[in-house]
């Protein structure tokens, strides 16, 4: 689903002028700059965004793509995935210390892009009003 979201947005920009932000894909939340310079202590250590863009020096946006591995635990005897509150829970927290730290936090259910066509009008829309928040015009 990542890699539909992606090229999605690469498509949507190609041959686009202006200042269209970059998408990082995969981006360990400890390399941000301004992270790692207002921090006291380290936190979000292990965290990894799918995607990060940064529209300005302050100004920073995370996007997840939330497969099951969000909510649900394995269970290997049964090949079966089960709800799991203290996944979702962790998953909560991370994102509240991510937002608190100044990201706005933008999150899609994978199910959302399994469909190649509904995926890419749902990620295109997404660009667009994203964009016109943050006075971007492509």
């Amino acid at each position: 689903m990542e890699n539909l979201f992606f090229d999605t947005y690469l498509e949507m920009v190609a041959g686009r002028e202006g200042k269209i932000p970059a998408l990082f894909p995969q981006v360990w939340l400890y390399y941000d700059p301004k992270l790692q310079k207002d921090r006291i202590k380290k936190i979000f250590e292990h965290q990894r965004m799918d995607f990060l863009m940064l529209f300005s020096e302050s100004q920073r946006v995370v996007i997840e793509i939330d497969g099951v591995q969000h909510y649900a635990e394995y269970v290997e005897g049964n090949k079966k995935h089960y709800a799991s509150v203290d996944k979702y829970a962790d998953m909560m927290a991370a994102q509240r210390e991510m937002s608190l730290a100044g990201y706005d936090v933008y999150r899609f259910g994978a199910k959302e892009l399994y469909n190649l066509t509904i995926g890419k009008r749902k990620v295109c829309a997404f660009f667009d009003r994203l964009f016109s928040k943050y006075g971007i015009s492509v």
